[in-house]
């Protein structure tokens, strides 16, 4: 160990907070699997942004937003009338351009002339997104001007553009799923797991520093955990994924199967880490004897603040608490340094 019992109990608090930000982001994730979250919010905007009603092949009218939808280049495995979790922004774009070029007079566009024809004559989409798209068309048609290139060149120039206009759009849906959901859930995943844990941090404190044997059990897992470079790896991913603001339906079907079981998985090890770590749970014993009003006051006082710190921690999110956890091991290796240099004389 470190050879400083402060030291080791900040790191042991410290890895109970990054084991309790796994679980509670593991059920968020897992919630927001269940609930379809992501898809009713992709569902919600293809009908808020294509809501032009057209006719389809059996005369039954539909918003533009549905039969995107349903064609064969998005749906997938998805159910009719249902969202997918994912579009990819190629097969969305092919998607409309087909909708578009089929409701107007030109039905299979082969050169950006074409497409600008197309859009202007389509009755499929409304009269925004007609001048968003003819923008993009426009930009193409202005930037290049050798024939062979406006007929391949520039139909892929366009599609590059929307597909971008598709990209920047799930970045702000993105947004809309963690600032209406993900931080709302993650917030009740952590109040609900603090009080079934019993996880007040304070009594956890107290516990770990009066128990010698405990701290230095927990800070070895402690220091164990920053050095696992597949940890290190996962964290990775997870805080390049916020930074780069990943779409928000990015994951299949078999996916969602996957990622549901390696989420139970991650549970399962981290609430094992726990109990074997420090004793977690409601026993009878912290409420026995008889205690006057204001030591019960004071008893319920501090339980309260020391959960509210723990769900505090909690929503601060597992990446955050491993960096930290790795800054403290830093400390405790840069402690050692000098001892082993004073052996070696």
């Amino acid at each position: 160990m470190s050879g400083f019992p402060i030291l080791d109990l900040v790191a042991g608090i410290i890895f109970i907070f990054f084991l309790l930000s796994i679980i509670c982001s593991s059920i968020v994730e897992m919630v927001l699997t269940a609930t379809k979250v992501r898809s009713q919010i992709l569902g919600q905007w293809l009908l808020h942004i294509f809501d032009t009603k057209i006719t389809d092949a059996k005369n039954e009218q539909f918003p533009l937003g549905q039969m995107i939808m349903d064609h064969c280049a998005v749906t997938v495995l998805s159910d009719k009338k249902k969202p997918p979790a994912y579009i990819d922004s190629k097969n969305f774009v092919s998607a409309v351009i087909d909708k578009i070029s089929a409701y107007s007079s030109v039905i299979n566009p082969k050169s950006i002339e074409e497409i600008i024809k197309s859009i202007e004559s389509t009755t499929a989409i409304s009269g925004e997104l007609k001048r968003t798209f003819m923008i993009y068309a426009n930009e193409v048609r202005d930037t290049l001007d050798l024939v062979t290139v406006k007929t391949t060149g520039a139909i892929e120039m366009f599609r590059h553009k929307l597909e971008n206009w598709f990209d920047s759009n799930m970045d702000r849906l993105t947004g809309t799923l963690k600032t209406s959901y993900t931080r709302r859930f993650t917030l009740i995943a952590a109040l609900i797991l603090t009080v079934l844990l019993n996880a007040d941090t304070i009594a956890i404190s107290k516990y770990l520093y009066n128990n010698p044997e405990a701290r230095l059990r927990v800070a070895a897992k402690a220091y164990e955990t920053s050095a696992d470079d597949s940890i290190r790896s996962d964290m990775e991913k997870i805080k390049q994924k916020a930074m780069a603001n990943d779409p928000v339906m990015k994951l299949t079907i078999n996916q969602l199967s996957d990622s549901l079981k390696a989420k139970l998985d991650v549970i399962n090890k981290a609430n094992a880490a726990l109990r074997e770590s420090i004793p977690l749970g409601w026993s009878l014993s912290e409420f026995a004897g008889n205690k006057k009003w204001y030591e019960w006051a004071g008893l319920w006082f501090g339980k309260l603040v020391g959960m509210v710190i723990t769900v505090l921690a909690v929503m601060m999110g597992a990446p955050f608490w491993f960096d930290v956890l790795n800054k403290v091991s830093n400390i405790r290796g840069n402690g050692k340094k000098p001892e082993e240099s004073k052996k070696t004389n």
